[in-house]
């Protein structure tokens, strides 16, 4: 058994009572031009009829097609409710998307993404670029001394550095440790010097006070120039090979292309 609503069965017995009314007007009508008397049996079953007939039928119909709006009308809210969910989908995809690409402690760029982004690059490269890698100084003393959450607000302080020095265009991340790279797009090696030394005095600059004591902050820049295509690991090996020297040098200095620049004074 169904359940009939009341709209449905309105409906259902105005239709019948006019199935009645008209198969009762064709039996007054129809009747008595054949010569027949409209009484008795025939008229009754021209009142039966529609009743037993058209009723059933017509309160089926009525139910079947309210129940198809009804139906119709719960998918068409579901696929409102899938596209909300799609939709909100696509933003959780694209959160993770930019999560699995920054680092998350200094808001740049992870060593994945960095090194993904200059192979995307570096083989229809045009034009001078540099690419600079720089390393915090005695950051294990930091750690020791003040703690590793005092490392940790370091390393963003070198990452604001990096960040405030560099444009939209340029790439820059950390790629492990207290390491960080920069790859700076068509800058000429002016510029480049420019932005790396103002980062290395940005950094010795940081307001990083615990407990009343200043915490010493410096960072060991190498930098690596090229002009046209180039092989992202060979750019990287010849930067790191000049932090390195950098390191050797005394720390807190930059050194361009195998030459030392920039050194902070004693």
């Amino acid at each position: 058994m169904f359940r009939v609503s009341r709209k449905t069965a309105l409906k259902a017995a105005i239709v019948t009572g006019a199935s009645v009314v008209a198969s009762v007007s064709i039996c007054l009508l129809l009747v008595p031009m054949l010569g027949g008397h409209p009484d008795g049996p025939g008229f009754w079953m021209s009142v039966f009829c529609p009743l037993v007939i058209a009723g059933p039928a017509t309160t089926w119909q009525f139910h079947q097609t309210e129940v198809i709006g009804r139906q119709r009308d719960e998918i068409a809210r579901m696929h409102v409710e899938l596209e909300d969910m799609h939709a909100e989908l696509r933003l959780l995809h694209e959160d993770l998307r930019i999560r699995a690409r920054r680092d998350a402690l200094t808001g740049g760029l992870n060593r994945g993404a960095l090194f993904s982004a200059l192979e995307e690059i570096a083989p229809s490269y045009e034009g001078p670029a540099a690419l600079l890698i720089a390393d915090a100084d005695h950051f294990k003393k930091i750690n020791d001394g003040f703690g590793h959450l005092v490392g940790d607000e370091a390393l963003r302080s070198i990452a604001a550095a990096i960040s405030n020095a560099v444009d939209d265009n340029d790439l820059w991340g950390r790629i492990g440790g207290e390491e960080f790279l920069v790859f700076l797009h068509a800058t000429t090696r002016t510029r480049a010097a420019a932005i790396a030394d103002g980062i290395r005095r940005a950094v010795v600059e940081a307001d990083l006070v615990v407990d009343g004591r200043k915490v010493p902050l410096s960072v060991s820049i190498g930098v690596a120039s090229v002009n046209g295509v180039f092989d992202p690991v060979d750019l990287f090996r010849q930067a790191d090979d000049y932090l390195y020297r950098a390191k050797s040098g005394g720390r807190d200095c930059i050194v361009f292309d195998g030459l030392e620049v920039g050194r902070q004074p004693a």
